[in-house]
């Protein structure tokens, strides 16, 4: 078969890739069991060379979101340009839900249900307002998604846009070590490096930020590549491509030391690991739908096409929130291997039921679900704002 007959027509509408749907549930199936164990493994089984390896193959899951999430923001894009060129309802519907990414990744770090009292924190500098102003990974994929859609609003050629985005992907990638040197403002600095310059009162440095956006954007860059080659390519053609570079990407962090693995996106290797293992799990839910569609993958999409809600979910139930306490009093660095495990598989249960219940209502009830989304954030405003302590 020729390249010629590999390349796609010119590509229409592209419609929801159901590979990327399962690829979401997979990434966040993981996301839980590896902050399970994270959280409540015990210390001494997490000092085995067994764990460090565990961690090197969760090194996935971010860079998961960040891919599936500019995978997706191309797609719309190519489907719908005309409303990234006229500026129309839908364009600023999308930038709505976009800032409201942004708000929750802050709002799940909260340290007080009292704006006067987060305020006053933020005015002192405590180390809780240093966790609050801390970069996760929802105002990660928020601003690199914000980058896309003005780049889409300012090019508006989709090949301009792909080849911008690509460029800017690698600029994100080998600037990573440059930018841990850069302090511009406690709010700012936390978007840009793992050492914000956020100081507690008695002077020692506060809790780092996770996901500053360099490097971790450019996984958001890689989906878009990957976007526009599956828009433009045959199927066989795109998932093939997709195996061959995860086969050849996936090994590179292993020749490296292995103490470097808890800044392994700063290196080369480290980066090329994580992209290849986005690959190889992609091309692995195509071949899934290929061979066993339906029935229960079915549902596993379904509850991967609600990674926000999971998300926000998994971290309330596991760590603690500024409602009430999560689980992490009673097991945090208390557990064996295999009651993790059972404690996961549990959670997960949950999590996946309540998932799918979230689904149903928005797509099968949209009008209560939108009834009770708009009262559940309008009542946490008004109590937000007017609670003193």
């Amino acid at each position: 078969m020729t390249w010629r007959e590999l390349w796609g027509a010119e590509p229409g509408p592209v419609r929801r890739v159901e590979a990327v749907d399962l690829f979401r549930f997979v990434v966040l199936f993981f996301m839980i069991q590896g902050h399970l164990f994270r959280a409540y493994l015990l210390p001494a089984i997490r000092q085995l060379p067994w764990y460090k390896v565990h961690e090197v193959l969760h090194g996935f899951v971010a860079p998961g979101f960040l891919f599936a999430a500019g995978f997706a923001a191309f797609l719309s894009f190519h489907n719908k340009r005309q409303n990234y060129i006229r500026l129309d309802g839908a364009f600023f519907q999308r930038l709505r839900r976009i800032l409201f990414v942004i708000a929750v990744g802050y709002w799940i770090h909260l340290p007080f249900f009292s704006l006067r009292k987060t305020w006053q924190a933020v005015r002192l500098g405590t180390p809780q307002a240093a966790d609050f102003l801390s970069v996760n990974i929802l105002q990660c994929i928020g601003i690199g998604l914000l980058l896309f859609t003005l780049l889409a609003v300012l090019l508006k050629n989709e090949k301009a846009v792909v080849t911008v985005s690509a460029l800017a992907g690698a600029l994100f990638f080998l600037l990573a070590g440059a930018m841990q040197s850069v302090h511009l403002h406690p709010a700012i600095d936390p978007f840009l490096n793992y050492n914000p310059l956020f100081r507690s009162p008695d002077g020692a440095r506060a809790i780092t930020s996770y996901f500053p956006v360099f490097p971790w954007v450019g996984y958001l860059c890689i989906g878009i590549v990957a976007a526009f080659a599956y828009a433009r390519l045959k199927k066989e053609a795109f998932f093939g491509l997709l195996l061959a570079l995860g086969v050849l990407f996936f090994p590179w962090f292993f020749f490296q030391s292995s103490s470097s693995y808890f800044k392994a996106e700063l290196t080369l290797g480290g980066n090329l690991n994580k992209t290849g293992a986005i690959f190889l799990l992609l091309c692995l839910s195509g071949w899934l739908l290929r061979r066993c569609g339906g029935g229960f993958l079915d549902l596993l999409k379904r509850a991967g096409s609600e990674s926000l809600f999971v998300y926000v979910l998994h971290l309330f139930i596991i760590f603690n929130s500024f409602f009430r306490h999560g689980l992490q009093p009673r097991f945090a660095d208390r557990l064996n291997v295999a009651q993790a495990l059972l404690l996961f598989l549990a959670l997960q249960a949950v999590v996946f039921a309540l998932s799918l219940l979230y689904h149903w209502l928005k797509t099968e009830r949209p009008r209560l679900w939108r009834w009770g989304f708009n009262l559940f954030w309008a009542a946490f405003l008004a109590m937000f704002v007017l609670r003193p302590h």
